[in-house]
């Protein structure tokens, strides 16, 4: 199954769990809340750190030097 959610619907859970963690006076599901958004967080910083990565060849400079050689 793919996922089509990208950082930005990460972060917006990771900031709703927050919210949720700072409403509640249950220490238990305060707990769950906060380490929900911190997976969050992981998965926000996991993709947008796999989609600065410029896909393999796709270096006009690497091309030159292989034609150079």
């Amino acid at each position: 199954m793919f996922s089509t959610e990208g950082p930005a619907e990460y972060l917006e859970r990771a900031a709703m769990h927050e919210q949720l963690a700072a409403a509640t006076d249950d220490t238990a599901a305060r707990k769950v809340h906060l380490a929900m958004a911190a997976e969050y967080k992981r998965k926000a910083a996991e993709l947008g750190a796999t989609r600065m990565v410029p896909p393999m060849g796709s270096d006009p400079a690497l091309k030159i030097d292989i034609a150079a050689r």
